[in-house]
């Protein structure tokens, strides 16, 4: 068996080969952002070094149709939003293609291979530039009317107004996303450029309030979502979470905020890390050659 997977970003694209069981040849290589045409040639050439194929998996940004149409990404490429991907590399390569949104994508590799391996229903978060979602229902991402339930990133929680007019709604992914973390801590101290640098200084009593007041937002988000879905678990990827003591306030702060009965829901870090988009586009192309 030889597949090809895509995970294809606004900055960079993944590419490997998979065989069934593991990723060979993994790369990354830069996105092209002038034009759809120009990212797509970009990928189908990383695909060709692998020689014949027997299938192509693809991760990609954005909102994603059954069929393969890019049905909103507000990236970098400007005309990216209705592209149909999956017909695109039909006619490019010529065998089948099975393209999903990246994180439903990594919410499929973490539910056969990683953090939610056994489990058919479950919740999957990613928390980096924005905040993504899936939904994971007996074994399948839930969709929605329109192919792109999930969206947690747009939940809107309420914040203090930094203008002093009290209370007002803000996205979720504007007050939980790593990046929201680091512009928060970055006001304290401009030397901080990522999430690294912030879970190195994370016990510095000046960064405390900010850390703090980010894991609250990010669990007033989460207790939301278990008590609208009451899930087994919830999945939390990117990597600002690969810090496990950031993990376990978060963990706590979710669990103080829980009616009575929701105490069941566990949360659990992503154990595939950048290779969960790769894993869960190969699987889902793999299922195409099923008889």
């Amino acid at each position: 068996m030889r597949i090809a997977a895509l995970d294809i970003g606004g900055t960079a694209i993944k590419s490997a080969l998979w065989n069934g069981t593991s990723l060979l040849d993994m790369r990354e290589d830069p996105s092209p952002t002038c034009s759809a045409q120009a990212l797509l040639f970009a990928a189908a050439s990383t695909v060709k070094r692998f020689g014949p194929i027997d299938a192509l998996g693809v991760a990609t940004r954005g909102q994603v149709s059954r069929d393969g149409l890019i049905i909103f990404d507000n990236g970098p490429v400007a005309d990216y939003t209705g592209t149909n991907v999956r017909r695109w590399f039909l006619t490019a390569l010529g065998c089948p293609v099975a393209v999903e949104n990246d994180v439903n994508a990594a919410a499929i590799g973490e539910g056969r291979l990683g953090a939610a391996a056994g489990l058919s229903d479950y919740l999957c978060l990613t928390y980096g530039t924005a905040v993504g979602g899936a939904i994971v229902q007996n074994g399948s991402i839930y969709r929605g009317a329109n192919d792109s339930a999930g969206e947690f990133g747009a939940m809107q929680l309420f914040s203090q107004d930094p203008g002093g007019e009290g209370l007002c709604a803000a996205f979720y992914e504007n007050l939980a996303s790593a990046s929201a973390l680091v512009r928060a801590a970055k006001s304290i101290d401009p030397e901080i450029e990522n999430g690294r640098m912030v879970c190195e200084r994370m016990n510095e009593p000046a960064l405390q309030p900010t850390i703090d007041r980010w894991v609250r937002n990010v669990s007033y988000g989460l207790s939301t979502l278990i008590h609208i879905f009451n899930p087994f678990c919830i999945v939390l990827g990117g990597g600002i979470m690969e810090n496990v003591a950031l993990f376990q306030k978060i963990a706590a702060c979710t669990a103080g905020q829980l009616m009575p009965g929701f105490e069941m829901a566990e949360l659990r870090r992503a154990r595939l890390g950048n290779r969960a988009g790769l894993i869960g586009a190969a699987l889902l192309a793999q299922e195409q050659l099923s008889p």
